[in-house]
């Protein structure tokens, strides 16, 4: 599904990510009156809890209207079929190309790292789950609500009324707690039955702080989004100047406030013991952003332009490319004595141009081509 003005959100969101391992390289250490430069670019990773919710948002809207209509939820084979078109493709050539470049698949040691992956399940191993390129994990959890989804749409199907809704924002504050309790209880190390040598689960590891359960919540409020998006289309068209006027209120106020949350001491108040990514306070503005921004005007019209738009519709191969971009960037630059901390604006401008190139080539090569292969299917 298409609406006006997401794309640019996806272009803002690849943009944040990419700040974030940029920085890890050039380091900042800058202030600009009372927000930290260097802060605000490393939370570039809450760029994460927006795609998140942004997938939960548009994959429940046909489930939602299914349900208000009172028909058939949509076709699961269908379903399937363009979620796997959407990720695994692009996913596999990527993944397949840093296999082949890095020479692991001459180890037999990393047999079961490389089959992990291929599999979507390294994110449940602490020595899979950031071996090959770091940004993979989210993937791995986005497929697994991919599966959990339509599951979840079929338990509250049978559902009258509000009581869906309620039963998922139940289902997100249970996530959490389920979250915390795993984390707290889990004191020892674990180690990987097949190779001793191996962590499978540590305490406050990857593994438990990057998994679908801990992000969950993200995804379900991007789902109750949804809902409150098609009640919104359905009850507010007769005053829908005066809606818009409310919509861009408060799309600018959460943004600025979300700038300053990430770039101030106060992001520290802001988040749930061993909560991801703001939780509940940055994800819940993140949510009304998507929410409001099909019915706002300026904040549209600046996510629909150009640059934005088209950083959106490639934002996925950005996504997938722009650590290798940046670390290859970075070595050609060393191998020419050209340091990339003291000479960061050509870093990050070859970097970013490399990414975007590269993530152009993937979408018109592998991702358009299986999309519209799947749509022909189906």
């Amino acid at each position: 599904m298409h609406i006006k003005g997401l794309d640019g959100l996806r272009g803002l969101a690849a943009l944040a990510v990419f700040s974030v391992h940029f920085n890890q390289t050039v380091r900042f250490d800058s202030h600009l009156g009372p927000f930290n430069v260097a802060q605000f670019l490393e939370n570039g990773e809450y760029g994460v809890s927006l795609f998140f919710s942004l997938s939960g948002f548009l994959l429940s809207i046909p489930f939602w209207q299914a349900l208000t209509a009172g028909s058939e939820l949509p076709n699961l084979k269908s379903y399937a079929l363009r979620r796997v078109a959407r990720i695994m493709p692009a996913y596999y050539v990527a993944l397949t190309l840093l296999i082949i470049l890095s020479g692991m698949w001459h180890f037999p040691s990393a047999f079961s790292d490389i089959l992990l992956h291929y599999a979507f399940l390294f994110n449940f191993a602490e020595f899979s789950i950031f071996s090959i390129n770091a940004p993979f994990w989210s993937l791995a959890v986005e497929m697994q609500f991919y599966i959990l989804l339509p599951l979840l749409f079929m338990f509250v199907a049978r559902m009258k009324g509000y009581s869906p809704l309620l039963f998922i924002i139940l289902i997100a504050v249970c996530a959490y707690l389920a979250h915390y309790s795993l984390i707290s209880n889990v004191t020892r190390i674990i180690e990987w039955p097949l190779d001793h040598r191996l962590i499978w689960v540590r305490p406050f590891g990857a593994v438990l702080s990057h998994s679908l359960l801990a992000h969950l919540p993200h995804f379900l409020l991007g789902v109750i989004a949804g809902y409150i998006f098609l009640y919104i289309n359905t009850a507010v068209r007769e005053h829908s100047l005066k809606f818009e006027r409310v919509s861009e209120f408060v799309f600018w106020c959460a943004l600025v406030t979300i700038l300053i949350l990430l770039s101030t001491p106060f992001q520290d108040l802001i988040q749930l013991p061993y909560a991801r990514y703001g939780f509940p306070l940055v994800t819940l503005l993140l949510t009304a952003m998507i929410v409001c921004t099909p019915r706002t005007r300026l904040a549209r019209r600046c996510l629909d332009g150009f640059p934005l738009r088209t950083l959106g519709s490639i934002s996925y191969g950005i996504y997938i490319y722009h650590l290798p971009c940046l670390l290859m960037v970075d070595r050609y630059m060393a191998a020419y004595a050209w340091d990339a901390v003291e000479h960061w604006i050509v870093f990050g401008l070859l970097s970013l141009s490399l990414t975007i190139v590269i993530a152009m080539a993937s979408f018109a090569l592998v991702e358009k081509p299986a999309v519209k292969l799947v749509r022909k299917w189906t």
